[in-house]
């Protein structure tokens, strides 16, 4: 797995101008350079915030992709799914 690359991706929505937009085009296209699994790769673009906790992803940095409304996700979506996720822990 590569949380590290998923939380990182997370992060430069913040950040990253010109990611963030693309991001919002494309995210498929965004994020075709990054090392994910299939299944990173899926969760992420259905914004599957409640899969990517599961895997490790922090949840406050998962949080930057609603600001943007990227994957679909907003405030209100982000809460809905996030509450189905169970504690990785």
């Amino acid at each position: 797995m590569s949380v590290y690359a998923l939380n990182k991706l997370c992060h430069r929505t913040l950040g990253d101008l010109d990611f963030r937009t693309a991001m919002q085009r494309n995210p498929a296209a965004a994020i075709a350079a990054y090392r994910l699994t299939a299944e990173e790769r899926a969760a992420l673009l259905a914004g599957d915030v409640a899969r990517l906790y599961e895997m490790g992803v922090h949840p406050f940095i998962l949080s930057f992709l609603t600001r943007y409304e990227i994957c679909g996700l907003t405030a209100e979506v982000y809460s809905e799914r996030i509450r189905a996720a169970h504690d990785p822990r």
